[in-house]
This record gives structure tokens, sequence and C-alpha cells, in this order.
């Protein structure tokens, strides 16, 4: 995962002083299959600040400046070649009709997001299609009894915290999730929690966009919840994309969403030091590391994700579905089992006998 902190403007949502790829003072527990990053390094949920670097090599343009004629070049003695004024008018014209059309080529290329100095687009946000959500939401009861439980070193549980005093909003039992749009690791996450919440209520107002194009694993197809609700008769679900996504480089993201008290107690205490993704279920069931590794996104939009969901086997399906099983349990376990058409699914009971230990 990419974890990031609040710092508005470090690299990776990283916090000022920790370095990147991994936490501070040791980093956060591995997590199966982790991917390398470009510079070598494993993601980790707090990436350091970024190091811009320049572009090394030698000025455009060639050396030279010694005497002689190249083809095409001045000769002594030629007389300058004259053009009429009409000529010269009709020249002018063109060039500027053609700078008109190339201007607004980029414009129409580019969505109008803010290009880096190397040309790469800031990532682009808009509503989620009611086919996409509707074909993440309704993966079949068959698919996930397939997936089941996939390895430990494809999915890793969710951690588990006894002794917790039970997390209550607004009378229902609760759970807490932040996260940051830059975030390769939290844009992994999110399919699965969106898959697993729906089952007990409804967002609405999902976004689609991708991480950043510059974080490692870049540019993975996710949701965001900006703007977004989430209505249920069992559980409070309170999402906070705390930074935004990077505009035009490593490290140029804010924050989005300031954090509430209650959200910033809880990620303080459970999460120290705060890193991205956090998902609090009821104070007992966390997620804290990456659940799986973001390389098996890489390359696909959303329909290509949402499409591959069909096929236990896919490599996509058991990070999504395998870690969308393990949340499913967890919520069933704060609600008390309910709804009973969800909680009492065998694979539900299965992943909630390995969180429990029974």
């Amino acid at each position: 995962m990419s974890a990031v902190q609040a710092g508005g403007g470090k690299a990776s949502g990283q916090k000022p002083g920790t370095t990147a790829g991994g936490r501070p003072g040791g980093g956060p527990k591995p997590a199966p299959g982790r991917s390398a990053t470009a510079a070598g390094k494993t993601p980790g949920r707090r990436p350091g600040p970024a190091t811009k670097t320049g572009s090394g090599g030698r000025p455009p343009g060639g050396g030279g400046g010694g005497k002689g004629k190249g083809p095409g070049g001045y000769r002594p003695g030629q007389p300058p070649q004259r053009f009429s004024p009409s000529t010269l008018a009709f020249a002018a014209v063109a060039v500027v009709v053609v700078v008109i059309v190339a201007f607004v080529a980029i414009k129409i290329g580019s969505g109008g997001n803010k290009p880096s100095a190397n040309g790469t687009q800031a990532p682009k946000i808009e509503a989620a299609s009611a086919g996409l959500v509707a074909k993440v939401t309704s993966v079949p009861t068959s698919v996930a009894t397939s997936v089941g439980l996939p390895s430990t070193s494809t999915v890793a549980p969710l951690t588990v915290k006894t002794g917790q005093t039970p997390l209550m909003i607004g009378g229902k039992p609760g759970a807490v999730f932040i996260g940051g749009e830059f975030c390769p690791l939290c844009a992994a996450e999110r399919w699965a929690i969106v898959m697993a919440f729906s089952k007990f209520g409804t967002f609405t107002g999902l976004k689609q966009t991708t991480s950043s194009p510059w974080d490692s694993d870049p540019a993975t197809s996710t949701f965001s919840f900006y703007g977004a609700t989430y209505s249920s008769p069992y559980i409070t679900f309170d999402t906070s994309e705390h930074e935004s996504n990077d505009t035009s480089g490593l490290g140029t993201r804010t924050v989005l969403e300031p954090l509430t008290p209650l959200e910033n107690n809880l990620w303080a205490k459970y999460d120290n030091p705060e890193g991205f993704p956090f998902l609090d279920i009821g104070n007992k069931y966390f997620v804290l590391n990456p659940s799986y590794n973001p390389a098996v996104l890489a390359g696909l939009d959303w329909t290509d994700i949402a499409s591959k969901l069909k096929n236990p086997n896919d490599p996509v399906t058991q990070g999504i579905v395998g870690t969308a099983n393990y949340i499913t349990a967890g919520i069933c376990l704060t609600t008390g089992q309910k709804p009973a058409s969800v909680c009492s699914a065998s694979v539900v009971g299965k992943a909630e006998n390995a969180l429990t230990g029974k």
C-alpha cells in the first residue's frame, strides 16, 4: 500500500521525516506479494517525500560554432531571398491557424487536466457509472464461495484487536475509512470495500479515478469516496479521502477532507504512526496493511477489472473478492450477524472463524 500521512504536499502522503516505501522506524509488516516501485523500493504504506530529479544530458541543439559551410547553410555572398507582402501575410495567417488548432487539440486530449513537466496528465475524477458499480456489487455468492479465503501470500486477513470499546456512530455499529486519492494501496483496497459494504447498504455518489501516475503502482484504477454517502440499517460507515491526488508530480497532493475528531482519534490510536489505507470496523477488525498486491490491477481500467470478477480463478478476483470476504465477515461480527441473508453464507462463516480463531 502506498501509505499516506497527512501533510499536504509531502510525497505519497507521508508525514515529514518518513522514508519512501516504509513506515518510520522499521516500516509496516510485510504484505503478501508487494511489487517493487520503479525506484526499486517495495511500496510501503507511507512513501516518503518525493525527490524531484532533473533531466540530465546536453542542452538541445548541437555543438558547432566552427566555420565552414553545411548543407543548406548560409553562403557568403548569396543574396537573401525576398518575399512579397502578400506571401508574408498569408504565411502569418497560416501560422496563427496552426497554433490555434494545436492548442485546441492539446486541451481536448488532456481533458483540461494539468500536465506535469514531463507531460504526464493528472488523474481525472468523474461519477462512477451505474453499470460499473452494479458489476462490482452484484458478484454472485457462488464466486465468493469459490474464491473463499486465498492463501495469506495472496490476501492478508484483517488485523484483530481484542478488549476494545465497540465503535458506535449514530446509534449503530460503526466503521471508519481514511485514505487518499493518490494512494495506490488505497486504490486496490476500495474495490473490496465497495463490494463488501454494499452487501449491507447503498453507496450514492461514488466517483471513479486512478491513483497517482507518479507513485508506485502508477495510475491504478479505483473509486473515490469523496462526496459520496452511504446508508445502511445495520452499520454507519464514515469515510474520509484525507488527501487529494497528485496534480503535477509526486507529492503535489493537498489535504482534501480534514479529519473529524473521531477519525483523527481512531487513526492515532489504532494505526500509529498513521498511514493509508486505514479501515476500522467496530474498533475490532482493521485494515492496517495492504490486503493484496495492487500490481494485479496494473494496466487495467475499471471495466477490465469489473469484467474479471466473474472468474474466481483470476488473480484480480482472488485479491478483491478474497479481501471482501474478510471485510464482510468483520462487518457481520460487528452487526450481530445482520442481515442473515448475508451473514449466513458459508464463506462468511469460514472467514469469521479465521478471524476469531474458532
